[in-house]
């Protein structure tokens, strides 16, 4: 039998922290970003009590660069977090620092290759056993994929343990994307605001309103009523500072995702020009703009139109608006390229960029945001009102 003391400790750990064992509360969360996050950056948030999360691809070709790829980060991973434990030690933890590596993997499902994903991506999964998965951005005309994607994790035969355990993550930007993701099995959403740097879907709304509009859903569809399964919430874009992950709890999202604050973080793998753009630009309404126009003209045509990117207004863009064809936008941007000159080049970005001021050691960022939002909240709750 527990003891008083075991079930006390039990019943004050958050939700995400007997999903999580190694977090602290609030959660902060690191985006998975194509050529930013790696194992050091993701072990590091981790270790800090945060969730980090790797980005795993969109190739899921047997034999690809990109699971390759996959293994070695997970690998490394697993020796930079093997001394990590769980912040509680008591028995009922759905998942353990021994045997679940306690940061996520994030994919992007609209490739065709994405039919491989349990032959040759959920076996490197399973022999690594992340504490979560997260799925993005689907083909609109194959709506079943995300579907797919969670059976396939689920029915690892190669570890069933693992498959029960390992969360499933789905980042979306609507609220019917929403329903159809707990429909699908999906364990956490991130509902995801346009004010978000990088790929999102290109109509929507703010964290603001599609928080607690998701959260709402969300209820109704796992309420009691409904069977009572566990679906959480988590809150995306513009996110900063401890500010914006207190605002995010209060909203009803039980994480915080932040994305452009950890691209200049020490460990991250983003081109020192990009973090120098992040860190100069302010006003980020106005100095960073949603556009497919940021892929298009560095020859990636792969996007569906159901998504689009932000980032921070450049030349191209600029040349853009002027009316210029694409086709001469993309060679003087090739030509800039080839030259060695960035001024032309693409840096992602969400409408946080002018909170972000300088680069620090990503678990030194994990603590700042947690103690200022901890702060903030514990400042309201006192608050006369």
């Amino acid at each position: 039998m527990a003891s008083s003391s075991s079930s006390a400790s039990s019943a004050q750990r958050s939700r995400m922290q007997r999903w999580f064992p190694t977090t602290s509360s609030p959660l902060i969360v690191s985006a998975p970003m194509d050529f930013v996050t790696n194992a050091t950056l993701a072990s590091e948030v981790s270790k800090a009590g945060g969730l980090g999360f790797i980005q795993g691809g969109r190739d899921f070709t047997p034999g690809c660069a990109a699971l390759k790829k996959l293994d070695q980060e997970l690998s490394r991973a697993r020796r930079l977090l093997s001394d990590l434990k769980s912040s509680n030690n008591s028995s009922d933890n759905a998942t353990t620092a021994k045997d679940i590596l306690p940061l996520g993997v994030g994919f992007v499902a609209y490739a065709a290759s994405v039919s491989h994903f349990a032959e040759t991506t959920v076996p490197i999964l399973a022999s690594y056993r992340p504490a979560a998965v997260w799925l993005f951005a689907p083909a609109p005309d194959q709506p079943g994929t995300i579907g797919d994607m969670v059976r396939a994790l689920r029915e690892s035969s190669s570890s069933e343990d693992w498959s029960a355990q390992v969360k499933v993550v789905v980042q979306v930007g609507s609220v019917a994307a929403a329903r159809e993701a707990v429909v699908a099995g999906a364990d956490i959403i991130v509902a995801q605001g346009v004010d978000a740097g990088g790929h999102q879907w290109a109509r929507g709304a703010s964290v603001v309103s599609l928080v607690p509009e998701i959260a709402d859903m969300v209820a109704e569809q796992t309420g009691s009523s409904s069977g009572g399964r566990e679906v959480a919430v988590w809150a995306a874009g513009g996110l900063a500072e401890g500010r914006g992950v207190a605002a995010s709890l209060v909203l009803g999202a039980e994480g915080a995702v932040l994305g452009t604050k950890f691209m200049v973080a020490a460990e991250s793998d983003a081109q020192e020009f990009k973090k120098q753009a992040i860190l100069s630009t302010s006003d980020g309404g106005m100095n960073t703009v949603k556009s497919q126009l940021h892929d298009h003209v560095q020859g990636n045509m792969s996007w569906p139109d159901l998504y689009d990117g932000r980032a921070v207004v450049h030349p191209c863009y600029q040349d853009h608006e002027t009316g210029m064809s694409l086709d001469e936008n993309a060679a003087k941007f090739k030509s800039a390229k080839d030259a060695g000159d960035t001024s032309k080049m693409v840096t992602w970005s969400g409408t946080g960029v002018g909170l972000i001021k300088e680069s620090l050691p990503a678990a030194e960022m994990v603590k700042q945001l947690r103690d200022s939002a901890i702060n903030i909240l514990q400042g309201v709750s006192k608050a006369k009102l």
